[in-house]
């Protein structure tokens, strides 16, 4: 893989928000790597994981070291998910994409660089990949199909959006 372009490990919620939100070409159209643990493609139902294989997600298979350490942290920690670790120990050298309380501060704990939808939005207008009235509507999507997004964060987002 290119050192030039960022990795993005992407947890399940985030491919959902974008689908939802009608943004995954633009989504994949970010100048990054995004890579997500095979079984986390493999439950993905809508969004299709072989869509998205197909856009340019790259599935991953967590090496037996890796899986190991999967069941040394599920072991210690009730939540995130077992899906979840297996993003967090992919994401030990990249950037983890994810809008999981639970995954989130684990992986900050961690010292895993964390963000979501809404910095991703935000990444999609300052590249002028979407425009802030594209943003604006999809994210209204997105909260209108039941994404768990912060309320606050996503008003205030809002209403920047629209003034441009």
């Amino acid at each position: 893989m290119p050192d030039s372009q960022p990795w993005y490990v992407v947890d399940t919620n985030i491919l959902i928000d974008f689908y939802r939100g009608d943004l995954l070409d633009a989504l994949f159209a970010l100048s990054a790597v995004f890579l997500a643990p095979d079984v986390i493609v493999a439950e993905l139902g809508e969004p299709d994981g072989q869509r998205l294989l197909a856009m340019g997600l790259e599935s991953v298979s967590l090496t037996g070291e890796q899986v190991m350490e999967v069941v040394e942290l599920a072991a210690v920690h009730r939540a995130p998910s077992i899906n979840d670790l297996f993003a967090l120990v992919l994401a030990r050298a990249a950037l983890l994409l994810t809008g999981d309380g639970a995954l989130r501060r684990l992986a900050e704990s961690e010292g895993i660089e964390v963000h979501g939808t809404l910095w991703l939005l935000d990444e999609l207008i300052r590249l002028a990949i979407v425009t802030p009235a594209k943003a604006a509507e999809c994210l209204e999507c997105m909260v209108r199909h039941g994404s768990r997004l912060p309320e606050d964060e996503c008003e205030r987002r809002l209403r920047r959006w629209r003034k441009r």
